[in-house]
């Protein structure tokens, strides 16, 4: 039975948007790319591998960022259309969101300024947005990802969890293994697997339940006050 002091962490990737946002960087910056379907079709397995917890996601974000040459154009690119891939049940219950915004906390092995860009369309706090940063050059060029930042290190939801004060109980939502992973912290923790955008089987096993949309999540939350 959650109180009335609950808290929820929503992951972005898979869930909030129905894209895995590296990914889709990769398909731009590889648009003129000979090599563009071997490129991707690599990258995609680095993501599932992270994702399925058959590789830690700090290794697979740093093979991943290997394979492509980006810089802050592909950045700007994307994020002019993340709004765009927002999970339709998300869209769908933005008034729910919005009354409960000082609640929730988007926790993401994602990038930041891609983010802030859909999480304005949600009434969220930007403040309230924990994510990976890139690190850029004078020329824009992005030279990997900010290592001093728990989220480009193994458990680093859990690390950025137990730096926060949130309200117990805590909900957490998403479709990856470092999202089950929030379960060993020492606190009242319900994970609920988010299948709507993707449904990962050895994730789907370690949840309390399974969201096959977001109107699922919010039964959860009300159906336990």
């Amino acid at each position: 039975m959650m109180n009335n002091h609950w808290s929820m962490v929503l992951d972005f990737d898979s869930t909030i948007v129905s894209i895995e946002t590296l990914d889709y960087i990769a398909e731009i910056s590889l648009k003129e790319d000979l090599k563009k379907n071997e490129v991707l079709k690599k990258i995609k397995n680095l993501t599932d591998a992270g994702m399925a917890g058959e590789i830690s996601f700090e290794s697979s974000l740093k093979k991943r960022l290997d394979l492509l040459n980006l810089n802050s154009r592909h950045v700007i690119e994307i994020s002019k259309s993340i709004q765009s891939f927002i999970t339709p049940s998300i869209l769908k219950n933005t008034n729910w969101i919005k009354e409960n915004a000082d609640r929730i906390y988007i926790f993401s092995g994602g990038f930041k300024e891609i983010i802030k860009d859909a999480v304005t369309k949600l009434d969220l706090h930007e403040e309230h947005i924990f994510a990976n940063e890139f690190i850029y050059d004078n020329e824009g060029n992005i030279l990997g990802v900010d290592m001093d930042n728990p989220f480009s290190q193994f458990n680093g939801k859990i690390i950025q969890a137990d730096l926060l004060e949130m309200a117990s109980p805590l909900v957490v939502v998403g479709d990856g293994n470092t999202d089950a992973e929030m379960k060993k912290l020492e606190t009242n923790v319900s994970f609920i697997a988010f299948t709507e955008n993707v449904f990962r089987e050895s994730v789907v096993k370690k949840a309390d339940i399974v969201a096959e949309s977001f109107d699922d999540v919010i039964r959860f939350v009300e159906g336990n006050q």
